[in-house]
């Protein structure tokens, strides 16, 4: 099971971004009807497209050669399309990633927007554009750690460099998803009046079964792959300073 939760990370990575809608649902309209909507919608159509093109690939290649492949896509296009095709799929590879990039840029910065807003960071980052309403001092710091940790890397290639970032994503999310769960369960307690225009379907089980899994998942991951759960406990632990600073400064 071991090596199977290893390679469950990038799994993961390929569906990560069933999550990315619930960062700006602030700015989306009817977000009780639409949000859950959109996560559902979203994954499913994600699983059967994955599905789709990996039969189509195992079908062309085989799974041996999908195995020994570090470019599964351009192989199985130049086996049916030749070098030429091979190229123009390499090409929109090439533009798929950028704008799946595009909407985790967008996303991932109302974070710390989010976080600069309620004053458990620091105001400037609360800032948003006068004409385009965006966050954009949230987003050039995104770009700036983003910089820093693909250039500070060790790794001989851009791909183990890759590999080695999401990795430490995946990791972090999981510590965080899981503490989410555990939210959702201690609130059903703490504050049992609250309005809850959101359901969890098959509570308790599935909040519990999911914290299982993403404990399972970040002890698994650390076990076999020390060096990155090291490097992504420290990306955690490093905000927390900022955080405990800031929050001593709104209970002032």
């Amino acid at each position: 099971m071991a090596p199977f939760g290893v390679a469950m990370v990038a799994a993961l990575w390929a569906y990560d971004g069933w999550i990315e809608i619930t960062y700006v649902g602030s700015e989306v309209k009817d977000p009780e009807r639409n949000v859950p909507r959109s996560i559902v919608l979203s994954t499913l159509i994600g699983m059967a497209l994955y599905c789709l093109v990996t039969a189509s690939f195992a079908y062309v290649l085989s799974p041996a050669r999908m195995a020994a492949s570090s470019l599964v896509a351009s192989d199985a296009a130049q086996v049916t399309l030749g070098r030429a095709g091979a190229a123009l799929v390499a090409v929109a590879i090439l533009t798929a990633t950028l704008g799946s990039n595009n909407g985790i840029v967008l996303t991932a910065a109302r974070i710390p927007y989010a976080m600069a807003r309620d004053g458990v960071l620091p105001r400037w980052l609360a800032a948003v554009h006068p004409r385009f309403l965006t966050p954009v001092p949230s987003l050039v710091v995104q770009g700036i750690i983003a910089i820093a940790l693909t250039w500070i890397s060790t790794e001989p290639s851009w791909k183990d460099t890759y590999s080695r970032l999401f990795t430490y994503v995946v990791l972090s999310e999981f510590v965080f998803y899981a503490m989410s769960c555990g939210a959702v369960l201690r609130l059903r307690h703490k504050a049992a009046d609250l309005v809850r225009p959101y359901k969890t379907w098959g509570y308790p089980v599935t909040p519990i079964v999911f914290i299982l899994f993403s404990l399972w998942l970040v002890i698994n991951t650390a076990w076999e792959q020390p060096r990155d759960a090291v490097a992504g406990a420290a990306l955690i632990l490093a905000g927390l300073p900022i955080y405990f600073l800031r929050r001593g400064a709104v209970a002032r």
